[in-house]
């Protein structure tokens, strides 16, 4: 194989890291069943690997745990979200195409209005129930 056919062979796999940049030395730790239960609990929350997860405590990178409610706000906002982006998206095509038919003024109003008591807090459950 020349020099010009493995610069073109697909490389798989992350791209190298720069010299500066890689990892070479490893750290043991040994650990009780209660504090990898813990470790494994932690780092779950998060989703990283056992290693991963103690590198970024040792360096205080961890990311942000998303409390639960949090989660679920996002998933009912997201879906109310997602209805607005449809109704816009009629609009678009009955301004386009005028066979396309519009949504009613009062289904835009509903959606509107669901989509504000969501976002204030006032009623996450109708929100979800529409979606």
């Amino acid at each position: 194989m020349t020099v010009d056919e493995s610069k073109r062979r697909r490389r798989r796999g992350p791209a190298p890291l720069e010299a500066g940049e890689k990892r070479d030395h490893t750290v043991s730790v040994r650990l009780n069943p209660d504090e990898l239960t813990r470790l494994d609990q932690a780092r779950g929350t998060v989703g990283m690997q056992r290693g991963e997860y103690l590198r970024a405590a040792a360096l205080h990178r961890l990311p942000p745990t998303i409390p639960a409610l949090n989660r679920e706000a996002w998933a009912a906002l997201s879906r109310s979200a997602a209805n607005l982006n449809q109704i816009a998206h009629r609009l678009n095509l009955a301004d386009q195409d005028e066979g396309a038919v519009a949504p009613s003024t009062t289904d835009v109003a509903r959606v509107l209005a669901d989509f504000r008591r969501a976002l204030i807090g006032a009623d996450l459950q109708a929100v979800g129930d529409e979606g």
